[in-house]
């Protein structure tokens, strides 16, 4: 199972909106995915729970783990109790819950933990992506012990791109105290670009310059289609002009995150 944790401290730059359409791509793929929201904003839950929602086949849970429960010590095997939430199309979610708040005020050694569930569940699954809260903490630096690599979504205001220096030196930190020595930077993602805003070319030009091939290629511009996709994938919204130059740029950017991967469909 590889690990991808979607993160940048900063809030509203699409971690979410890119954790959804990598779901959605990796199971249309064939993938065994497994989907952990780790902000307690809920957002990527609500995607994948639409997701369960159109196969009535499924019975309801009883046992379905809660991403507070990936803090608590791991019991293996079937006397585990909890297993992650079934939503059809080879997906499952470890779904958020209010008890995230609670993680903040845990010792350091409890962020470990995730780890070494999502190892206890990686037979089962060819991908794992993790949503994370756009904040500094506990949650955050648990994704970051937990990946095989960061993926950051990045808008090109100045507040963004300060953010990215942050989550830079937070990745240099996890690898550098031995919690995750492997984890690697799968690259940073312009979205959100206007096309006709000045300060957002020029913005995107210095990212290209400062970044250089940590910046992913494909872009994600600011597309009204790409905002109200939320239960679906881009490529299955609305059709019409703005919905295909949307799509397209959607599918170009998970292409281009699986082949860095070098994950592949069954």
């Amino acid at each position: 199972m590889i690990t991808i944790a979607i993160a940048n401290q900063k809030g509203g730059v699409g971690k979410t909106t890119l954790a959804r359409n990598l779901a959605f791509h990796s199971i249309e793929r064939g993938l065994r995915t497994l989907c952990v929201d780790l902000d307690p904003q809920k957002n990527f839950t609500k995607t994948l729970l639409a997701q369960r929602a159109q196969h009535a086949e499924l019975s309801l849970p009883t046992d379905a783990m809660s991403a507070s429960q990936l803090f608590q010590p791991v019991v293996s095997g079937a006397d585990s109790g909890v297993r992650p939430l079934a939503c059809g199309g080879n997906a499952a979610l470890i779904a958020a819950d209010r008890e995230l708040v609670d993680v903040a005020a845990l010792p350091l050694e409890a962020l470990t933990l995730p780890r070494k569930w999502l190892e206890s569940l990686a037979g089962a699954f060819d991908l794992c992506l993790i949503d994370t809260a756009p904040t500094l903490g506990n949650p955050l630096y648990a994704a970051l012990i937990a990946a095989d690599y960061v993926l950051c979504p990045c808008t090109v205001d100045q507040d963004a791109t300060d953010g990215l220096a942050d989550l830079f030196e937070d990745i240099a930190r996890v690898q550098q105290l031995g919690w995750n020595t492997e984890l690697k930077l799968l690259g940073v993602l312009a979205n959100c670009v206007n096309t006709r805003r000045v300060y957002d070319q020029v913005g995107l030009q210095s990212l290209r310059e400062g970044l250089g091939e940590l910046l992913i290629d494909s872009v994600l511009y600011e597309r009204a289609a790409t905002k109200v996709a939320k239960d679906r994938p881009v490529w299955r919204s609305q059709r019409g002009e703005s919905h295909a130059r949307a799509a397209q740029e959607m599918k170009a950017v998970c292409d281009q995150i699986f082949r860095r991967t070098a994950l592949q469909g069954v």
